[in-house]
């Protein structure tokens, strides 16, 4: 069969269980079932073929001909593997491939074998860095903490108590300062965009190039995935999930200022919160809070000598010179203020991407998973603004 005649015997299928519905027989079911999965491998045979028909004559018209890329054999010894055989361009092709049903060609197979055998399971180097630096484009909070790539829970140290060096006199004892170091435990949740999130896509996807589908599934997925690292670095409970800073205290005279219900921020209230942050904390110091707050809240305030607090510099927006962050995660009318360095994160694994054939919609399913965690190691790093509800 020709690809229209694949497309329009599927959309016979798709309209046949459509109309008939629950008056179907389960050996009917099957054998949809069965000849679906049929035409579509069919399909992907077809077009892959013609991908690289089309492949080799645009070789040839630039005159370079057909490369064929020789691999390294394993033979047994474990040192003979490349040092990363999930980066190489084969691979990369062969993941993107196989997560789509696409047939794979000589090389594409000898990558994954040399990958010893891991599959569809592991994402590629170069899709997986591109996630990355996505989400952390997407949540920038993730470039203001601290971030690890641990796998498996691990426990981080980090500086509390720093005293002051002492003049030591000649000859007498050495006595220790009583530095410290506090320690945090991260484990790992699993996330992913959730049922109500699956990206889903017509099976369309099958005549994407290789390119054009990994830019689309990596803008997906990591949209979907910075979206909730982002709530959990600001508003996790760190009851069975991550801890953000919204709990790394609680809040008081001490570490937080409140405006009133009916009141509104004034520049004393954002002077005495930047007073409540110790100065240890203060070099690294920046203001995170949502749109709104910074354009209804802090943009109108001005200070004794009829200046702004606010300032602008090449997009970025300051508050008496310290940097903000803008997070639509932070409620309306709050705040938070301080060295976010101290905060710890971990993202145990690659972020990986499951897919399926739901043959009801005739589309492909994917999914992204993350293993997340995140706490403040230090409480006294970050004070709040605080909008009181009653």
């Amino acid at each position: 069969m020709r690809i229209k005649e694949i497309e329009a015997r599927l959309a016979a299928i798709k309209q046949e269980i459509e109309q008939r519905g629950d008056a179907m027989t389960a050996a009917e079911i099957d054998a949809l079932e069965q000849e679906t999965t049929q035409l579509t491998e069919e399909r992907a045979g077809l077009i892959a073929a013609a991908e690289k028909r089309n492949g080799i004559l645009d070789n040839i018209a630039k005159g370079a001909g057909i490369v064929s890329r020789s691999f390294q054999q394993n033979n047994g010894d474990d040192n003979a593997a490349p040092d990363d055989p999930f980066g190489t361009p084969e691979y990369r092709s062969a993941w993107l491939k196989n997560i789509r049903r696409l047939p794979l060609n000589d090389a594409e197979k000898r990558a994954f074998s040399n990958a010893s055998g891991a599959g569809a399971e592991a994402i590629p180097t170069q899709t997986a860095n591109e996630i990355i630096s996505k989400v952390k484009t997407l949540a920038p909070m993730l470039n203001e903490v601290t971030l690890l790539h641990v796998k498996g829970a691990v426990k981080f140290a980090i500086e509390d108590t720093n005293n002051a060096a002492a003049i030591h006199t000649e000859n007498a004892s050495i006595t220790a300062a009583a530095d410290t170091l506090t320690t945090v435990s991260l484990s790992g949740y699993v996330y992913d965009e959730g049922k109500n999130n699956l990206i889903q896509i017509s099976d369309t996807v099958m005549t994407m190039s290789i390119t054009a589908f990994e830019s689309w599934i990596v803008n997906m997925l990591a949209e979907a995935i910075a979206r909730k690292v982002e709530d959990l670095l600001i508003n996790g409970t760190g009851s069975s999930q991550p801890k953000g800073i919204e709990n790394a205290n609680t809040w008081g005279a001490t570490n937080s200022v409140t405006v009133a219900t009916a009141g509104a921020l004034s520049a004393a209230n954002v002077q005495t919160l930047i007073g409540l942050l110790p100065s240890g904390y203060d070099r690294n110091g920046k203001f995170v809070m949502n749109k709104k707050t910074l354009f209804t809240d802090f943009m109108p305030l001005q200070d004794n000598s009829k200046n702004h607090i606010v300032t602008v510099q090449n997009n970025a927006y300051f508050v008496y010179g310290y940097p903000v962050l803008l997070s639509d995660y932070v409620a309306d009318h709050e705040a938070f203020l301080g060295d976010f360095k101290k905060v710890c994160a971990n993202l145990a694994e690659n972020i990986g991407v499951k897919s399926a054939y739901d043959i009801d919609t005739n589309s492909y399913k994917y999914s992204g998973i993350a293993i997340f965690d995140c706490a403040p190691a230090i409480g006294e790093a970050i004070v709040k603004l605080v909008k009181a509800t009653a």
